[in-house]
């Protein structure tokens, strides 16, 4: 089941309105790895407490029965037009299970990462984020800024790295829904790596996530299309 934990993982590139706080969506993909094919979403919402919620979801079945789900979860706060996360959690259920949860504590300078390896203490400052909200800056950065490559500090488990993307292409995609404006980006990794995670993002639609394509350590690759989706209760269409 790696190759859907490290799929749930690339899911977050998530939409964003120009200069102001993220919008509500939702999205539904098809994905498919290791010759198997499973529902895949993304919804960002609002909560109770005025936080954002953004929630990617992956469902696997073989034969009817529910082979793994893998939940990806982020709470953050939108302050100062900025992302603050909160709170970060990962569960993988069915045939195989493991979890990651971080709170972060603001007021304190803390973050407490915990997984089924251990637990740590982190000392924090602004501009941290975890492996799900970096997404939302992301998205914000490709709209207010003309920059070619994007670094983000990120709270990974046991360790903060530093995550690199960089603009490799501008392509309009057959999907189906039509065509649709992206932007191509490629994860920068070492050059003796053989990981590669490649990202279209709408361009017209808040830089919605519409297709990914991942190869593994293992060379196991991984692809995943936009099937359909709603940005601002908006439903998504081609051009």
């Amino acid at each position: 089941m790696k190759a859907w934990s490290l799929l749930l993982l690339c899911l977050g590139l998530s939409a964003l309105a120009q200069g102001s706080e993220p919008r509500p969506y939702d999205a539904r993909y098809q994905a498919r790895a290791l010759g198997m094919s499973a529902d895949a979403s993304r919804r960002q919402s609002l909560t109770s407490e005025g936080y954002f919620l953004l929630e990617n979801r992956i469902s696997l079945t073989l034969l009817g029965a529910n082979v793994a789900t893998v939940v990806e979860a982020s709470e953050f706060r939108w302050q100062d037009g900025d992302i603050q996360p909160l709170h970060y959690r990962y569960d993988q259920s069915g045939i195989s299970s493991s979890r990651e949860d971080i709170e972060f504590d603001w007021e304190a300078g803390q973050a407490h990462s915990s997984s089924d390896d251990g637990s740590w203490e982190f000392d924090i400052s602004p501009g941290l984020l975890d492996k799900l909200s970096y997404s939302v800056r992301l998205a914000q950065d490709l709209q207010q800024t003309d920059q070619s490559e994007f670094h983000y500090t990120v709270l990974d488990e046991d360790d903060i790295k530093e995550h690199v993307y960089r603009i490799s292409a501008e392509e309009v995609l057959d999907t189906r829904l039509g065509k649709l404006n992206t932007v191509k980006i490629e994860r920068v990794r070492e050059d003796d790596s053989p990981r590669r995670t490649t990202v279209w993002l709408a361009r017209d639609w808040d830089y919605l996530l519409v297709r990914l394509e991942q190869v593994s350590r293992s060379g196991t690759t991984t692809e995943l299309m936009l099937e359909s989706a709603t940005v601002g209760d908006i439903p998504v269409k081609g051009l």
